[in-house]
């Protein structure tokens, strides 16, 4: 949970020039007196690095132009991923969720005197996804600071977070990227032909750092497999596609969720009341089984990817309102979302 050597890499090699204008220029506002910040931003890897690179500036012993210093001994040890006074939170491997129990042992850490004399800081990685046992733990923590501690949210969702969570924080909202700006930090970041940095964009829906992280091969080819899955499904006759085992979960849903939003826009208006109606209540099932999933849910994946893909196969079935009827109230139960 306190290892954060994959977050200093990311600091290192993938922090857009955006970013750092949209930090300076905060950091300017004399925005930085608080004791909790939430970052929000629909990309959840932008809103991490952004959170990183503020964590950084503000344990720095000598800031320059409203940035970290990068030279200072608190620096070298953050972009080490040594430093003593950071702990990142964030969903453990193999989980759905950020439990109590990490939540607890960062309010331990938070309480500990600093070693580098400025602060203990805790970054939290997609806050969102925090159980609302975990939530209502950091609330307390929230409301009764340590004198010395910071605290850093970041989001692609903060909705999901309990309104006294976010009241709590200070909201720094980013914008999206310029289309052209993102190309052209992707092209430098992956290389290859404009065409290649386009194609990622596109892939990741307009989210530049994470075209960044998607740019190897295997993950790239991982989604691509994902998503040409998703029109050919009435089509499939044997069982689920093989590309929906080798995402997570998460994924998976996310994924689907996006293309079903754009099913429902691409409806012809003649014929919406028809059409549409299966395509909403579709996009209501996956929609709750994300949330259930982001809220802590560990449901079996092999038995979610068979429901999904009924589900999915179902869609133009005459009984389709009592099917996603019966699935909507399955949710909960052992085997679906318990």
């Amino acid at each position: 949970m306190s290892d954060t050597s994959e977050l200093a890499v990311e600091l290192r090699d993938a922090t857009p020039p955006w970013l750092l204008s949209h930090l300076r220029e905060w950091i300017s506002g004399a925005g930085d007196k608080g004791h909790a910040y939430l970052v929000v931003s629909e990309d959840a890897n932008e809103a991490s690095l952004f959170a990183g690179q503020l964590a950084m500036r503000q344990l720095c012993h000598d800031p320059q132009d409203g940035l970290a210093c990068g030279q200072c001994q608190s620096c070298k040890a953050f972009l080490q991923g040594t430093h003593g006074d950071l702990m990142l939170l964030q969903v453990p491997e193999g989980k759905t969720a950020i439990g109590i129990d990490q939540v607890r042992e960062a309010t331990h850490f938070l309480q500990q005197t600093a070693l580098y004399g400025a602060a203990k800081l805790l970054l939290v990685r997609d806050a969102d996804q925090m159980t609302l046992a975990a939530a209502n733990s950091l609330l307390k923590t929230l409301e009764e600071p340590p004198g010395n501690a910071l605290m850093l949210l970041s989001s692609a969702e903060a909705w999901r977070l309990p309104p006294t969570v976010r009241s709590r924080c200070q909201l720094l909202r980013l914008p999206r990227s310029e289309k052209d700006a993102a190309l052209k930090w992707l092209g430098s970041q992956v290389g290859g032909s404009a065409a290649n940095a386009e194609h990622l964009l596109d892939m990741a829906q307009g989210r530049a750092v994470s075209a960044r992280l998607m740019a190897d091969s295997e993950s790239l080819a991982a989604k691509e497999a994902l998503v040409a899955s998703f029109p050919v499904l009435s089509e499939q006759r044997a069982g689920p596609p093989a590309a929906w085992s080798g995402v997570d979960l998460s994924v998976l849903l996310s994924e689907l969720l996006v293309w079903v939003e754009g099913q429902v826009r691409g409806v012809d208006t003649d014929r919406f009341c028809h059409q549409a109606q299966s395509w909403l209540l579709l996009h209501r099932c996956v929609a709750e089984l994300s949330s259930r999933v982001k809220r802590g849910a560990t449901p079996g994946k092999d038995i979610v990817i068979a429901e999904l893909f009924r589900l999915c196969r179902s869609r133009d079935h005459a009984a389709f309102a009592d099917i996603g009827g019966r699935f909507l109230s399955s949710l909960g139960r052992e085997g679906v979302a318990s």
